[in-house]
This record gives structure tokens, C-alpha cells and sequence, in this order.
């Protein structure tokens, strides 16, 4: 029951503020935190003098020593205060900034305005926000279908994933999960620069989404369907298509996105100058895409969280029960 509380706590502050509070404007927000020491192993341990071997084994030690002392330092707060009342309420705060559930709902419906101001051009800066590839040529179909995209795959690794690794293994699982995923983002790119130092990263992250991945293209087939979207086609393109895009994971709840709205999603585009080709997920749906489109998605995206949370719920009632 306390994990119950935990999670409803942290679910309900999540949906109120997100990242949007005051005190991550006066304050640096914990993910950044991590990233800033990502950022300090990358500089200390992924040097341009170091061979290609040394970066390999460089990125395996300090991931793995970084996970040791995560799972340490998260084991013995969980440990201090899980199972009473003020601590569950603490712990529920903590896990809250670890949920990207509102911000990402956010985010992308920032775009939806911006293009109902005929904002193209700031359109690109918010879509630029949530996405690593080089949007300057966007059109408005462009821009949807990246929002899109991101939405899709974000609600994989920003909520699903985070709970997931939560009721797997309590909070050194979800601190465990956000460290990783922070990281991929950050060094597991493929290029000469990161190839080697951020393989094992690419590696994990790959593991530790792997079913969550898989988990959010049915939640999303299961929303479609009480919406009444094209779940019948979700459900076909997550067959078909899943597997075409170049991580073994995104694929999933983008195509699954890509079939209940009978769109393409996908396609190639650049990231970092470099050009990456990627086929067309649901090729037979539309390519030239309206921005209204985005509202259909952020209903899905939200009915999704919503089903998402019920079998949270109906898990967890279970184990008490058993």
C-alpha cells in the first residue's frame, strides 16, 4: 500500500506542475544535475588522446561504478524513509521529478499553439526542445510529424519506463533507469566521438526500455481503441513496422502512434550535419500532415497514461492482496 501512495503522490504532482514550478527557475532541476556530471566524465574519461579500446573500457568503468553507487546511495534513502507517512510523502516528490508526464504534454502542445498563432518560425524552436535533429527547413507537416515522434517515443522513456523500473525495483531501479537514459541521450550517439566511450550505455539503455518499449505501443493500441482511432491499424503497423527504426525500441510506440492516426512517421532526417536514413513507418499513411493532427495525438498520449495508471494501480492492489 505505501507503494501505492508513493506513486499516487508522485503521479498527482507530476500532473499539477511538471517541470513548470517556480523552484526550478531558482533552482537547477535534478536531471540537469546528472547531466552536468555525465557531461564531467565525458571531458574527464572520453579524451581525444585515449585509443578507441581505452574509451570503451573507459565508458564501461565509469557506468558501471556510477550504477553501484546509485543503487547504494538510493537503496539506503529508500531505506530511511519509505513506510511512513512523512517519508512517502517525500519519496513521492522525488519520484514526481522523475515522471516527464505534464512537460512533454507541454511541450508539444506549445507547438500545437504556436502554429494556431501561425508561428512557424517559433514552432521550430519548440519542436527544436524536445528533438536532436536539425529542423531550420521544417514545414508545418515536418514539424508535426517530429512532435509527433517525440511524443511517441517520450512517453515510453519519460513515463512508462520510469514506473516500470519503480515497481521492478523500487527507487534505486527508477534512479537507475533516469541516470541511463540520461546518459544515452547525452554520449550514445554514433559518431567517432562517442562510438566507443558511450557503447555500454547504448547497450543498457537498449535492455532497460526494451520492455517498456513494448508495454507503450499496447497502451497506446489499447487508448486508440477506447477513443476510437484506427487501433486495428496500430496494432498492424507494430507488426509491420516496428522494427524499422534504427533503435530496437522507439520503434514500437511510434508505430503504433504512426497506425492509430494512419500516418508515416520516420523518414530520414539529419542529426548532428549527418544525414540518417531511416524508412517510412506506416508508409501508406499520410506524409503531408496537418498540425491538428498533434491534438489527436496528445488525446492518445493522455488517455494512455491514464490506462496506464489503472493497471499500476490494479497490480499493486493485487500483490497486497496475494
Amino acid at each position: 500500500m505505501d507503494l501505492l501512495i508513493v506513486i499516487f503522490i508522485a503521479v498527482i504532482v507530476d500532473a499539477i506542475w511538471g517541470d513548470d514550478h517556480w523552484i526550478w527557475k531558482k533552482f537547477e532541476h535534478p536531471v540537469a544535475l546528472v547531466g552536468r556530471f555525465i557531461n564531467f566524465l565525458d571531458v574527464e574519461f572520453n579524451r581525444n588522446e585515449f585509443s578507441e579500446s581505452s574509451r570503451t573500457f573507459n565508458g564501461f568503468i565509469v557506468i558501471i561504478m556510477s550504477i553501484i553507487i546509485i543503487w547504494f546511495l538510493s537503496s539506503i534513502i529508500e531505506g530511511l524513509l519509505f513506510g511512513n507517512i512523512i517519508g512517502n510523502l517525500i519519496l513521492g516528490l522525488i519520484i514526481s521529478i522523475l515522471l516527464a508526464g505534464k512537460s512533454l504534454f507541454v511541450h508539444v502542445k506549445d507547438i500545437y499553439d504556436d502554429f494556431m498563432r501561425d508561428d512557424l518560425d517559433n514552432a521550430k524552436i519548440n519542436l527544436s526542445k524536445i528533438v536532436s535533429r536539425k529542423v531550420d527547413e521544417y514545414d508545418e507537416s515536418a514539424i508535426t510529424r517530429g512532435a509527433i515522434e517525440s511524443l511517441s517515443e517520450n512517453f515510453s522513456d519519460g513515463y512508462v519506463a520510469p514506473l516500470f523500473w519503480l515497481l521492478i525495483a523500487g527507487l534505486p531501479g527508477i534512479f537507475i533507469y533516469k541516470f541511463i537514459n540520461t546518459a544515452d541521450s547525452m554520449i550514445a550517439y554514433k559518431n567517432d566521438k562517442y562510438h566507443n566511450f558511450g557503447k555500454c550505455t547504448a547497450y543498457l539503455d537498449d535492455i532497460l526500455n526494451f520492455i517498456p518499449a513494448r508495454l507503450s505501443s499496447l497502451l497506446l493500441v489499447f487508448a486508440s481503441f477506447v477513443l476510437k482511432e484506427n487501433w486495428q491499424q496500430a496494432l498492424l503497423c507494430i507488426k509491420q513496422d516496428a522494427s524499422k527504426s534504427p533503435s530496437p525500441n522507439s520503434g514500437w510506440p511510434e508505430s503504433a502512434m504512426a497506425g492509430a492516426l494512419d500516418i508515416s512517421l520516420g523518414g530520414d532526417n539529419f542529426y548532428d550535419g549527418e544525414l540518417i536514413k531511416s524508412d517510412w513507418i506506416n508508409g501508406s499513411g499520410e506524409k503531408i500532415i496537418s498540425f491538428d493532427f498533434i491534438t489527436r495525438a496528445l488525446w492518445i498520449y493522455s488517455t494512455s497514461i491514464v490506462i496506464y495508471l489503472v493497471f499500476v494501480t490494479i497490480f499493486l492492489l493485487l500483490r497486497i492482496i496475494f
